[in-house]
């Protein structure tokens, strides 16, 4: 009975969008080819762009770069430890966190709250753009202290290691 309810649902929303299609109703789509397909929904364009270095300052190369809760956009830092971070059609909120983290697991994962000011836009939903240049230091993992175990193993034959 599951199965026959959810057919039929699914053959009522598929004759449902046909039909306001037909009816020239669309979902998305602009006067622009690079207009974003979103119905009702407000966007920004958002960018970060710096480098990232170590305590000595000195580069570190394929760090991750990304936005907390912004899903799929991520980007690694260069040979010289710059990136530029990029999200077009963002929906614009108050403040973003962006986020390192070193996949080598030699430094520890730093952050920062960037509040944007977006500016530039031209109609209801396009709430305009904002760019910004953030340098991160990053700092050594600090070393993992030794087990007890660790430090009562020995490779003397007469001492046993129980």
């Amino acid at each position: 009975m599951k199965q026959i309810k959810k057919y039929l649902r699914v053959k009522w929303c598929a004759m449902l969008s046909t039909l306001l299609g037909l009816l020239g109703f669309a979902a998305c789509g602009g006067k622009e080819v690079d207009e974003p397909c979103l119905y009702g929904q407000p966007y920004a364009n958002f960018k970060v762009e710096g480098a990232v270095l170590n305590e000595d300052g000195k580069a570190v190369n394929e760090v991750k770069v990304y936005v907390r809760d912004h899903y799929g956009d991520t980007t690694k830092t260069d040979q010289d430890g710059k990136f530029v971070f990029n999200a077009n059609y963002i929906f614009p909120d108050k403040s973003y966190w962006v986020m390192t983290e070193d996949p080598s697991g030699i430094y520890q994962a730093d952050s920062v709250e960037i509040e944007p000011k977006f500016e530039g836009g031209d109609h209801d939903w396009y709430s305009g753009s904002y760019s910004t240049t953030h340098n991160f230091t990053l700092k050594t993992k600090p070393a993992e202290p030794e087990t007890p175990e660790e430090n009562q193993k020995t490779d003397d034959p007469e001492i046993s290691n129980e």
